[in-house]
Formats: structure tokens, C-alpha cells, sequence
């Protein structure tokens, strides 16, 4: 890396930090012209219809980009997702930013949230793409996408099935205690949200929030003599099936999530990937198409009886001559 590269990528690491700051001492700092309560939420037309303390504007927009700020920080020192984390940190900076630059023009000098200026749609919309623009620019600088980082442990397992016999193997596992709090907190949150009637924004953003991590609170995944089919979260919603036919091996593998993008449905260069904890899962290798990563308990059993179906039917093919 040269130094204008590394002047760059400094940049886009430490200015975040410098913007929650800002983030959170603008608007105090000017406090004496702006009305509290002041507006924070605008109607279709442009009208301002909601209100809140200045204080919660300050500490939300400067919250949330320190937090990922901190994400980002982490990823970056340990040389895991550093581009993700970057698109994530910067795309909410600019996002934050500009919702806060937007609602504290509107109140200046303002008497009463009631008299804020007007602020429409569209220029949420313009704020909203110019933030994933941006975001997609950070992403690209810091390197993209990243390809399958998962190392098979040891040989293509078996699980002793010989020709003529069948097996049927479940398996399900959870996610971690803390992730499946924090679901439960939003799911609480949104439910709160909606009966004190808070501003329609907060509540379908906790909505927004708490369904995709519902979705991800646990697996169950089924491996017959055909297909390996995985169930997500609560609902067994979504639903995926992948048939052995399209399938020449499969392995066991130690899935660390950040190295994938993080929980839930990911995708990365080579392989797609079903992550509800840190630990052990199946690696489902696919000639000419994205291997499937799964988490699962139990992971040598579920591809020891993949390997044994495609043994007897002679479409197992190992690694070394893969």
C-alpha cells in the first residue's frame, strides 16, 4: 500500500469517529436557537407532524454511527470485513448526518416545532441514495467482496451408511444467547413503539429491525438420501433446498460469522452461507456453482451421510481431485 492509499484508508477510518462527535455536539451547541421540543418527523406533503427532544436527535444519530465506527475499528484490526463494516459505518454517517442537518435546519430559529420548515420525501430520498453511493464507494476502496473463508477440518467424514441403506439425519442449533436478547428486545421495543405511538418512523425501523433477526434466531436442517433442506428462525421461514444431485462432497468446517459478512443469509465470493452461531458447520461443495455453508450441531453426522449417499452412488469426489 502506498502512502496515499494508507493516507486514505486512515481517512476513511478515523473520520467517522470525528462525525458521532459532531454528531452530538452540533446541535447542543446551537441549542439556544432551536425550539425543544423540536420537530423530528415530517408527513407526505412536507408538513412537520412529530416531535422530540433535542437531546434524543443529538444522542441517536451520534449513537448509531459510533457503534458501527467501533464494528468497523474491530474488523479492521483483525483483518475481517473491513469493507463491509466500512460501507455499513459510512453509509449511517452520511445518512445520520444529513437526516440531523436536515431537522436542525428546519427548527433554526424556529418558536415552536409547529413552525419547523417543510421536508419531503424527496429530499430523504436524494439523502438516502447519495449515502449508498457512498457507502458503495467506501466498500469498493477497501477491498469489496471477500471470497469463502472456510478451512475443511480434516477428510470428508462418514457416517458408515453402505449401498442399499437409508438414513435420514436432523440436526438444529441456536443462535448465541446475547443475539437472541437482543432480538427479543427489538420484537419488545416495536411492540412498545406501536402502542405509545411513537413516531411512525421509530416503529417501522424496530419493526424493520426485529423480523430479520426473528428470522435468525435458530436453524434446523434435514439430510436425506436426496437433499439437504434448511429451516430458519421461528417460523421455518425461510425455506431452502439443495439437492445432492448438484453436490460432490461435503465437509466439516469451523464458520466464524465475521468472516462471512456477519448472522443470517450470507453471501460471499464462492459460497453462500446459513449462520446462526460461531462454531462448527457443513461445507456443501458444488462443481461450477457457490459451495453452501451451513451452521449445524452436529456437523461430521449431516456430512458424513451426504458423503455415504454420493459414495454409493458414485458422485463423491474428494478434495484432492476435486
Amino acid at each position: 500500500m502506498n502512502d496515499r492509499a494508507g493516507a486514505s484508508t486512515k481517512l476513511l477510518l478515523w473520520l467517522p469517529g470525528v462525525i458521532a462527535v459532531v454528531l452530538l455536539v452540533a446541535p447542543l451547541a446551537i441549542r439556544d436557537r432551536l425550539p425543544d421540543p423540536l420537530a423530528i418527523h415530517w408527513d407526505l406533503s412536507g408538513a412537520p407532524n412529530g416531535f422530540g427532544p433535542l437531546i434524543l436527535i443529538a444522542l441517536v444519530s451520534s449513537v448509531a454511527v459510533a457503534i458501527a465506527w467501533v464494528v468497523f475499528l474491530r474488523t479492521y484490526r483483525v483483518e475481517m470485513l473491513q469493507s463491509h463494516a466500512g460501507a455499513m459505518v459510512w453509509f449511517l454517517a452520511i445518512l445520520m448526518g444529513g437526516m440531523e442537518a436536515f431537522t436542525i435546519s428546519a427548527n433554526l430559529d424556529r418558536a415552536t416545532w409547529q413552525d419547523a420548515g417543510t421536508f419531503g420525501p424527496g429530499r430523504a430520498a436524494v439523502l438516502v441514495v447519495l449515502a449508498g453511493l457512498v457507502g458503495f464507494g467506501v466498500w469498493r476502496v477497501l477491498g469489496g467482496n471477500m471470497s469463502d473463508p472456510g478451512v475443511a477440518i480434516g477428510p470428508a467424514p462418514s457416517a458408515g451408511v453402505e449401498l442399499g441403506e437409508h438414513a435420514v439425519w436432523v440436526g438444529k442449533t441456536a443462535a448465541a444467547k446475547g443475539f437472541v436478547g437482543i432480538a427479543l428486545a427489538i420484537t419488545v421495543g416495536s411492540a412498545v413503539a406501536a402502542v405509545l405511538r411513537l413516531t411512525p418512523v421509530v416503529t417501522l425501523s424496530l419493526v424493520v429491525t426485529a423480523l430479520p433477526l426473528l428470522m435468525f434466531v435458530s436453524l434446523r436442517a434435514r439430510v436425506s438420501n436426496t437433499a439437504v433442506t434448511v429451516w430458519m428462525g421461528i417460523f421455518g421461514v425461510p425455506r431452502v433446498s439443495y439437492p445432492l444431485s448438484r453436490i460432490i462432497r461435503a465437509e466439516v468446517i469451523d464458520v466464524r460469522p465475521l468472516a462471512y459478512g456477519g448472522w443470517g443469509y450470507r453471501i460471499v465470493k464462492g459460497a453462500r452461507a446459513w449462520i446462526v452461531r460461531r462454531g462448527e458447520g457443513i461445507r456443501l461443495v458444488r462443481p461450477g456453482k457457490a459451495d453452501i455453508v451451513i451452521t449445524v450441531d452436529g456437523a461430521a453426522g449431516a456430512a458424513g451421510l451426504i458423503n455415504d449417499v454420493l459414495m454409493t452412488e458414485g458422485r463423491f469426489v474428494a478434495a484432492d481431485s476435486s
